[in-house]
């Protein structure tokens, strides 16, 4: 694991919950069939994360856009933006914003940080802006009008290129997890409970995470098992992983009360 601040900051983390999708473990697990077992419900969730310390504070993805729940049939149960709001962080906020990847979930409200740094990776751009992502099975996870948000973001001198584990602030290193996508980042950080590493979409779910079963939308297959393996070692050191669509978070965490309860939690 990146090892912990010289300065021991610590943060606090907050979860968001913003939307959900009811659908199948067929649907949503690569090559299901394979595993020998029943098809069943399985319920997604759609997170936010949020990373305060002190004054500092560091957004960690956008959620899908209004347009792009409607499109896909997923439930908005906050509007990103409101949720913001709500934790007084607005378009002219001194924040920092880290895209963990380019699909529609993560990116769908890019407008809603029009001037804060945002931290990518380049493999990630250069993928979904250029020719090899024309094919339908990588077309099927992301948005026109997203793809052209992230495009100004990353010719504008406000983009900070991340390509290699980087400390962002201390006590948060953001860390390349090749598989899922090209550019998938992983967010670790120091807090009063200890290590928290937000897998965003490098580990969708627990069960994807213990048994080794991937989502069915990657780009580089070894490289998410490389990454699955790498998160349970982490894991096995004491880091509390979050998956990046496990609905339990909810119900592991302490509640946010207020505007966001029962859609937030805290996390360390």
């Amino acid at each position: 694991m990146p090892s912990a601040a010289a300065t021991h900051q610590t943060w606090e983390v907050i979860a968001v919950r913003h939307g959900r999708l009811l659908t199948t473990r067929g649907d949503f697990y690569l090559n299901y069939s394979g595993y020998g077992q029943p098809d069943g419900p399985l319920e997604l969730a759609y997170w936010i994360w949020i990373l305060r310390s002190g004054s500092r504070t560091i957004v960690v993805d956008t959620g899908y856009s209004s347009d792009g729940a409607q499109r896909r049939g997923r439930e908005v149960l906050i509007p990103p933006s409101e949720a913001l709001e709500a934790l007084g962080i607005s378009p002219d906020s001194d924040v920092d914003l880290v895209v963990t990847h380019a699909h529609y979930d993560h990116i769908g409200n890019l407008d809603l940080f029009p001037s804060q740094p945002v931290y990518l990776h380049p493999a990630e751009t250069a993928f979904w802006l250029g020719p090899d992502s024309c094919h339908s099975e990588f077309q099927a996870v992301v948005d026109d009008a997203d793809l052209a948000r992230l495009r100004q973001v990353a010719e504008s001198d406000r983009v900070v290129w991340v390509d290699a584990p980087r400390e962002i602030a201390p006590g948060v290193t953001v860390v390349p997890f090749v598989g899922h996508t090209p550019g998938q980042l992983v967010v670790v950080i120091e807090t009063a409970a200890g290590r928290v590493v937000l897998s965003s979409d490098a580990c969708h779910l627990t069960e994807e995470l213990e048994a080794d079963m991937p989502f069915k939308h990657n780009t580089d297959l070894i490289g998410l098992f490389r990454g699955l393996a790498k998160l349970r070692e982490w894991q096995g050191q004491g880091a509390i992983v979050v998956p990046g669509h496990e609905p339990s978070v909810l119900g592991n965490f302490p509640p946010v009360e207020g505007a966001l309860a029962g859609h937030a939690v805290r996390i360390g």
